[in-house]
């Protein structure tokens, strides 16, 4: 039975990838729509061409992730990823041509491995990221409570978390932020939050 609606047991309690889970789960849904509504090849190209962008980003966001986390099942999780990424370029241009039984079988993989993938594989991933942010961030935790600590830049390459440039609100302009399970942190914000209790000690 193929389902690509998105329910509470898809979530892994990342924020950011449960985001992008419900976006894969729409555009497949939407791709399922156009296949069963015989819509034009043109229609049918273009959600197709979506669900392959949309999975190659996502997989290459969670494979940066879990290298940047050091997971210890990084190639098994990997190896998973890549079996989609290859039947994803067998059946697409079958489908692309209106071979109707690929588009079927292609449809029952993708829906079984959704399923699966989110409840078990992304879930240990899930896991495993969780519990090095709090170890990461205890440790953190430590190193702010001296008052020397205050001179240390904010931006730390070497650092435990991926960090990317964001417009943050309340600095007003482009500020580095780290990637954390609850989503991004900017590290300015963070850093005069930090001095301010430090002042006030």
């Amino acid at each position: 039975m193929r389902n690509f609606r998105w329910t509470q047991e898809n979530e892994i309690f990342l924020g950011q990838i449960d985001a992008e889970h419900r976006d894969l789960f729409r555009v497949a849904e939407g791709l399922q729509q156009a296949l069963e509504e015989q819509a034009p090849a043109a229609t049918v190209k273009q959600h197709l061409e979506s669900l392959i962008a949309h999975t190659e980003e996502h997989f290459s966001h969670e494979e940066w992730l879990m290298q940047s986390v050091k997971y210890p099942s990084y190639n098994w999780h990997k190896q998973q990823h890549d079996t989609a990424r290859r039947r994803l370029r067998l059946f697409s241009p079958l489908i692309q041509a209106g071979d109707a039984e690929a588009a079927e079988l292609f449809l029952e993989f993708l829906s079984g491995w959704f399923q699966d993938h989110t409840s078990l594989t992304d879930r240990m991933m899930a896991a495993h990221i969780r519990n090095y942010e709090r170890s990461h961030t205890a440790a953190g935790l430590e190193r702010w409570g001296s008052r020397a600590a205050v001179a240390e830049p904010a931006v730390n390459e070497d650092g435990p978390f991926p960090k990317t440039m964001r417009f943050c609100k309340a600095c007003l302009g482009e500020t580095t932020h780290e990637i954390r399970s609850r989503g991004f942190v900017c590290l300015s914000c963070a850093e005069r939050s930090v001095s301010a209790d430090l002042d006030r000690d």
